[in-house]
C-alpha cells in the first residue's frame, strides 16, 4: 500500500483537533469521503489552512499514518467565490453538505458522485444565475438518492407494480415511490402528473439544464415537500 497518494477532493467541511491542528472532511475522486488530519493549519502563518477552507476544490496529497492520515499539501483549484460571497448560495451549500455526510459513507468512492457534487456547485457559483437554489438543492439530494440506490419509483405503482397513470397517485415513503389511486391508503402523500415528469427529468439532466426550468410555484413547492420528505425518511 502506498504511503501517499494525490487526489483532486472537495473540502466538506474542517473543525478544530488538537492544539493547532485540524480536521477536514473531503470527499475525493478517487477514495471518496476521507476524514484527514490537517496540521498547523490553526497556527496564523499556516499555508495550507487557505486551500482547506470548505466548500473548495483542490490537489491534495495524503500522507497514510498510524492512527491518521494527514494532508501533506494541498493546491486550491477553485474556492468557489461566488457561493461563499452570496448568503443564500451559502445557506444552500451548506444545507447539501450537511445532508451529504449524513448519507456518505467514508471511503466508499464512486466518481458520479464526485462528478454530481462538483457539477452542483459550479451552478450555483455562477455569477449571473437565477434560479429557485431551493429547488436546485432538491434536485442534487435526489440526484445523489438514484446514485447510492435509494432513488423514489417514478414509473410502475410500488404496490401492484402496474405502470403509472396519470391522475390519482400519491408518493408512498414506505414503499420508496408512487402509489397508484387502486392501491393507495391514507398516509401518502398526494403527488401530481407534472411533478412527477419534472422529478423524471430532473433525474437525468445536469444542473445547467434544470437551472433553467421555468415551472409553477405549486410544482415547485411539491417537489421541494415530497423530496425533503423521502430524504428525511431515508436518514
Amino acid at each position: 500500500m502506498d504511503e501517499t497518494y494525490t487526489t483532486k477532493a472537495i473540502i466538506l467541511k474542517r473543525f478544530s483537533f488538537r492544539e493547532n491542528d485540524s480536521k477536514a472532511i473531503v470527499y475525493s475522486r478517487d477514495k471518496g469521503k476521507l476524514e484527514l488530519v490537517a496540521r498547523g493549519t490553526k497556527k496564523i502563518n499556516s499555508k495550507l489552512a487557505g486551500h482547506l477552507e470548505p466548500i473548495s476544490l483542490s490537489d491534495i496529497m495524503v500522507v497514510r499514518g498510524r492512527q491518521y492520515n494527514y494532508i501533506g499539501s494541498a493546491v486550491s483549484n477553485n474556492c468557489y467565490k461566488i457561493i461563499k460571497g452570496d448568503l443564500d448560495k451559502l445557506q444552500i451549500a451548506g444545507k447539501a453538505i450537511k445532508n451529504f455526510n449524513k448519507l456518505i459513507k467514508e471511503e466508499q468512492a464512486d466518481k458520479k458522485i464526485y462528478i454530481l457534487l462538483q457539477e452542483f456547485f459550479n451552478e450555483i457559483n455562477k455569477k449571473d444565475l437565477i434560479a429557485d437554489y431551493e429547488l436546485l438543492y432538491n434536485f442534487f439530494i435526489l440526484k445523489l438518492l438514484v446514485i447510492l440506490g435509494y432513488g423514489p419509483e417514478l414509473y410502475y405503482c410500488v404496490g401492484c407494480r402496474q405502470k403509472i397513470r396519470p391522475k390519482g397517485n400519491k408518493f408512498d415513503f414506505i414503499k420508496g415511490g408512487i402509489i397508484c389511486n387502486n392501491c393507495k391508503t391514507g398516509n401518502n402523500l398526494t403527488i401530481s402528473e407534472n411533478c412527477i415528469k419534472v422529478m423524471r427529468f430532473a433525474i437525468n439532466e445536469k444542473f445547467a439544464n434544470l437551472s433553467k426550468l421555468k415551472i409553477k410555484n405549486s410544482i415547485s413547492n411539491e417537489i421541494k415537500k415530497i423530496v425533503s420528505s423521502f430524504l428525511e425518511f431515508t436518514i
